[in-house]
């Protein structure tokens, strides 16, 4: 067995994982449990958020579409950027030649989808399951 990377997988039905937890407001995070990854659209009316959960120490995921927007959310402290296949090649190539911390994680329905984002080389995958709506 080899020392290599792998592909992260969150939300696939074989593979446990931790959920991710997309809110919309600093309230809706106090129905998150402790130590949980969030996820939140990368945005300027959520710049408040990302700023709160960076000065709390709390893991987040923020949904991007550019790779300037990738350079950003890196530049913000996020842990995981999660990509519509559509923009994952060219994020992709910018988190690797920046030699980001992010994760870069394709957003995808089902194992169908799985094929496309390993052809892409893609750190990971998340589940469309895998995310879970908490309302404030």
């Amino acid at each position: 067995m080899s020392g290599g990377l792998i592909m992260l997988l969150f939300g696939h039905p074989y593979i446990p994982s931790v959920p991710f937890y997309h809110i919309d407001s600093i309230e809706a995070l106090r129905h998150t449990p402790p130590n949980s990854v969030v996820a939140l659209f990368f945005t300027p009316e959520n710049l408040d958020i990302i700023e709160h959960l960076r000065q709390n120490g709390v893991r987040f995921a923020l949904h991007i579409e550019t790779a300037t927007d990738a350079v950003v959310a890196e530049n913000l402290g996020a842990s995981y950027l999660i990509v519509i296949p559509k923009y994952a090649v060219s994020v992709q190539k910018v988190a690797e030649h920046y030699l980001f911390d992010a994760k870069v994680l394709g957003y995808i329905e089902n194992v169908n989808h799985l094929d496309e984002l390993v052809d892409m080389r893609l750190d990971g995958a998340v589940f469309s399951d895998a995310i879970i709506k908490i309302n404030s």
